[in-house]
C-alpha cells in the first residue's frame, strides 16, 4: 500500500499522535474534546485526564483571564492567535508554552470548534530570563523586529533603564523609543541608518537619550538586518546598550588630554618636564623657549640645573628633593643663570608626574617675575615715599593753622619744599607779570613757578629742581600750594585790617562792633578752611586710601612683608583722614545752627568725655528766648576755650557748666575743681590762658563776664548776654 491510498483522516491521526507539538481540540464552551498523545510529556497528565475538561483549568490563575480574553478574541474575530502563557506539571515545575489558536469554521463560516498547537518553549524561557538577568545587570535590551520597525517578534531586557519607557509601552508602540532620543541624533536615525538598513548593511551607532532632565544620556545600537532564502530582508535583529558611563569616561579622558596638552603646549608660562636620573629635559614648549632664550631642538641631554644662577643651586636642588621623597608640589624662587638678557629671576612650581602610584618625573612651570619683583620693590619705595609725602602734609596742614602773619607762612612753605622735593633753590616773589616755567641748559636745573597769591599784587613760589618731580610730589606740591592759597590772601587782608585797626583805636578800648566784626572775620575763615579741608584735602585722601586698600586686596602676588607694609600706610591714611575731620569739625562744628546751642554743646561734652581725664556735667534750664549766630557761636567758642583750658593747666576732676534764663539776660557759668591760678599776680594779662579772648569775646556780645580763681581754689567764669541786644532773625536755641 502506498502513502497515496492512506485515508485522510488516518493520515491526520498518525501526524497528531506523532508530532511533537501538542494538538488540542476546543469546543465553543472551551471544554477539551480532543488531546493528542504529547499531551503526557507535556504535562504530565494522560489524555483522558485532560480530555473534558476546561481548557484553562491547568493555566497559572495569573494568565487564566488572559487567555480566556484571547479565545474570545478568536471566536468573536474568527482570526488565529499566539498566545503564551503558563501551567504546572504534574511533577510540580512549571512549564512555559506557546500556542497558536486558529478557529475551525463549520460550512455555515461560523466556529464550530477551536485547534490549539502547543509547543513547550520552557527551555527557551528559562535562557531567555537567564539572558535577561545578565542584561538586567549591565543595562541593554536584545529585540527582534520586522524591517519595517512597527512589530516587535522578540523583546528581553531592560527597557526602562536604558531609554526611560515601561517595556510594555515598548512592545506596544516600538515608535514611542524615537520621542527620547535627541533630535538630531534621530534625524540620522531615521534617515542615513535606516537607509543602511533597508540596504542590508549592520549598522553601530552611538546616540544620545533626553528622558533625564539637564543630563546626557548615551546609547547605543547594534543592529543586524535578516534576510530569508531569497535575500529579503525579513527581520532587524539588535541589541541596546546604555555606554553613559563609558562615554562619560571617554569624555572625561579626551578633555583631560586636552587640557593636558594646552596647558603644556599653549601654556602662556613656561612648561618643562625633567626625569628623575641626572635632572635632564625631556620636553618644553614655546614660552620656557621665549622666556629663557634656549632653543627647543637644544634641550636635548642639557641637565636643568645648569638653566639656574649658581649661587641658588642649593636650593634648588633641595626643592627637587623634597618633591621626589614627600611626591607633592614644590615653590622656589630662583635667578637663572647669567644670559644675554641679563639677570632674570623667576618662580618655579615643581610637579612631581606619578603613573600608576610610581614617580616617573617632574613637571616644571616656570613664571619670569622679573619685573614683578622690580616693580615690588619700587612699590615699596613709592609707598616710603608716599607716606613721607602725606606725614609732611598732616605736618603742613597743623601748622598753618596756627600761622598768624604773611612771613610766617611763607617761611613755613619755604622751609618744608626744601625738606621734601629736591630743590636747590626756593622763593617767594611778588612780580608785576607772569613768569614761565622752564629749565637750565647749563646746570641742568628745573625752574618752577607757581601762583600762591594775588593781594597786594601777584606773588609766586620760584622752584629751582634737580630733577623732574614723580606724580606724587607733583600732588604734593599742588596740595601745599592749596593750603596756602587759602590762607596766603586773607592774612594779607587781615594784617592791613590790624593796622588800620590799630591806628583806629590808638590806645582806646576796642569797640564793640569792631570785636565783633573781627570775630566774624574770623568764623568766615574757620568756616572757608574747614570746607576747603573736607572738600579737597579729605577726600583726595579717601581716594588714596580707597586705592591702596583695592591694590592691597588685589595683589595677591605681594609678599607678606609687602602685605603688613601696605596695612600699615592704610591705618596711617586713616589715621590722617580721622584727624583732619576732628579739624573740620573744631573750625566749623557741623549743624551748630541747626542743632542751637544747647544740642551743639551737649555733643562736644559727648566728645571732649572719651579723652577728658576729668568728669563733666551740663545743666541747661528752660530757655525763654532765642540766640542769634553771633551769640551761638560766641558762648561755644567760650566753651571750647574753658574746655581746652580744663584739660591743659586746671588738673580738675570735675567741671560743671550751665545755661539758664535770668530775666533779661541768658546767663552761662563755668566751674571746675582744678588748681585754680592767682589772678592778682598776672597783673590783668590772661592772654596766655585764653581769658582775654573769652572777656573780648562776652564785649562783642554786649554782656558781661566775671573771672574769680585762686591757687587751690578752682576757676570759675560767669557771663551774663543780654536779650535786648538779640538781632531780628535769630536762631531757635
Amino acid at each position: 500500500m502506498t502513502r497515496f491510498d492512506i485515508d485522510k483522516n488516518e493520515i491526520y491521526r498518525i501526524v497528531a499522535e506523532n508530532s511533537l507539538d501538542t494538538i488540542v481540540l476546543v469546543d465553543g464552551d472551551a471544554v477539551v474534546r480532543y488531546v493528542s498523545p504529547s499531551i503526557a510529556t507535556l504535562s504530565g497528565y494522560t489524555v483522558e485526564q485532560y480530555e473534558g475538561t476546561d481548557a484553562f483549568a491547568m493555566l497559572m490563575p495569573e494568565d487564566r483571564e488572559r487567555i480566556r480574553e484571547r479565545f474570545a478574541q478568536v471566536v468573536e474575530t474568527r482570526s488565529p492567535v499566539d498566545v503564551d502563557y503558563r501551567f504546572l506539571h504534574a511533577d510540580g515545575r512549571m512549564v512555559h508554552v506557546e500556542t497558536r489558536v486558529k478557529p475551525v469554521l463549520d460550512a455555515d463560516g461560523l466556529v464550530q470548534s477551536v485547534v490549539a498547537v502547543v509547543r513547550d518553549v520552557t527551555d527557551r524561557k528559562q535562557a531567555e530570563q537567564l539572558l535577561e538577568n545578565i542584561l538586567e545587570n549591565v543595562n541593554a535590551s536584545v529585540w527582534s523586529i520586522d524591517k519595517d520597525f512597527k512589530q516587535y517578534q522578540y523583546h528581553i531586557g531592560n527597557t526602562e533603564k536604558v531609554c526611560g519607557i515601561p517595556k510594555r509601552e515598548i512592545l506596544d508602540r516600538p515608535i514611542r523609543i524615537h520621542d527620547h532620543i535627541h533630535p538630531e541624533d534621530n534625524v540620522s536615525l531615521m534617515g542615513e541608518v535606516k537607509d543602511l538598513l533597508d540596504s542590508g548593511v549592520p549598522v553601530r551607532k552611538e546616540f544620545r537619550w533626553i528622558h533625564v532632565p539637564n543630563q546626557t544620556l548615551w546609547g547605543q545600537m547594534i543592529i543586524h538586518p535578516y534576510r530569508d532564502g531569497t535575500g529579503e530582508i525579513r527581520r532587524l535583529d539588535g541589541i541596546m546598550l546604555d555606554i553613559t558611563e563609558k562615554k562619560r569616561a571617554e569624555l572625561a579622558l579626551e578633555e583631560s588630554e586636552q587640557r593636558y596638552k594646552s596647558l603644556f603646549e599653549h601654556n602662556l608660562d613656561s612648561v618643562f618636564s625633567i626625569e628623575l636620573t641626572g635632572l635632564h629635559f625631556v620636553n618644553a614648549n614655546r614660552a620656557f623657549e621665549e622666556t629663557t632664550g634656549i632653543r627647543l631642538d637644544r634641550l636635548t641631554d642639557r641637565c636643568f640645573i645648569g638653566l639656574i644662577h649658581d649661587e641658588d643651586h642649593p636650593e634648588v636642588f633641595q626643592a627637587l628633593m623634597e618633591v621626589m621623597q614627600r611626591q607633592e608640589p614644590r615653590d622656589i624662587e630662583c635667578r637663572l643663570a647669567r644670559m644675554d638678557r641679563g639677570e632674570r629671576i623667576v618662580s618655579i612650581t615643581f610637579v612631581p608626574i606619578l603613573l600608576g602610584g610610581s614617580l616617573t618625573g617632574i613637571h616644571g612651570i616656570l613664571k619670569d617675575i622679573t619685573k614683578r619683583k622690580q616693580e615690588e620693590q619700587e612699590l615699596i619705595r613709592s609707598e616710603e615715599r608716599s607716606k613721607a609725602l602725606q606725614l609732611s602734609l598732616n605736618r603742613l596742614s597743623n601748622d598753618l593753622a596756627n600761622v598768624m602773619k604773611v612771613s610766617e607762612l611763607e617761611e613755613r612753605l619755604i622751609g618744608e619744599i626744601r625738606s621734601v622735593l629736591p630743590a636747590s633753590g626756593v622763593s617767594i616773589e611778588e612780580e608785576a607779570e607772569e613768569a614761565s616755567a622752564g629749565g637750565d641748559e647749563e646746570t641742568g636745573e628745573i625752574r618752577v613757578r607757581v601762583r600762591i597769591g594775588e593781594k597786594p599784587q601777584p606773588a609766586r613760589l620760584n622752584l629751582r629742581l634737580e630733577r623732574l618731580l614723580v606724580k606724587m610730589e607733583e600732588e604734593w606740591l599742588e596740595t601745599a600750594v592749596h593750603y596756602v592759597k587759602i590762607l596766603y590772601d586773607n592774612l594779607h587782608r587781615t594784617e592791613d585790617l590790624m593796622k588800620r585797626l590799630e591806628h583806629l583805636v590808638g590806645t582806646s578800648e576796642t569797640p564793640r562792633w569792631m570785636l565783633r566784626l573781627l570775630f566774624r572775620l574770623s568764623e568766615k575763615e574757620r568756616a572757608a578752611l574747614s570746607s576747603d579741608l573736607h572738600d579737597s584735602v579729605l577726600q583726595d585722601l579717601i581716594i588714596w586710601y580707597r586705592k591702596l586698600e583695592s591694590l592691597r586686596s588685589a595683589g595677591s602676588s605681594f609678599g607678606e612683608e609687602t602685605r603688613e607694609e601696605l596695612v600699615r600706610i592704610e591705618n596711617g591714611l586713616l589715621d590722617a583722614i580721622h584727624q583732619i575731620r576732628i579739624t573740620c569739625n573744631e573750625l566749623r562744628p557741623p549743624f551748630l545752627l541747626k542743632m542751637g546751642l544747647v544740642e551743639s554743646l551737649r555733643s562736644l561734652f559727648e566728645y571732649a568725655r572719651m579723652f577728658a581725664n576729668y568728669e563733666i556735667e551740663f545743666r541747661a534750664g528752660e530757655l525763654d528766648a532765642s540766640l542769634n549766630e553771633d551769640q551761638i557761636l560766641g558762648l561755644y567758642r567760650i566753651v571750647q576755650e574753658l574746655l581746652n583750658n580744663a584739660t591743659k593747666h586746671s588738673r580738675a576732676s570735675r567741671v560743671v557748666i550751665s545755661l539758664e534764663d535770668e530775666g533779661d539776660r541768658i546767663g552761662f557759668r563755668y566751674e571746675d575743681d582744678g588748681v585754680g591760678v592767682d589772678l592778682a599776680g598776672l597783673g590783668g594779662s590772661y592772654s596766655h590762658m585764653g581769658i582775654s579772648g573769652i572777656e573780648k569775646r562776652v564785649l562783642s556780645l554786649e554782656g558781661e563776664v566775671d573771672v574769680q580763681s585762686a591757687p587751690g581754689r578752682g576757676f570759675r567764669v560767669a557771663v551774663a548776654v543780654p536779650k535786648q541786644t538779640m538781632e531780628k532773625g535769630a536762631l531757635a536755641l
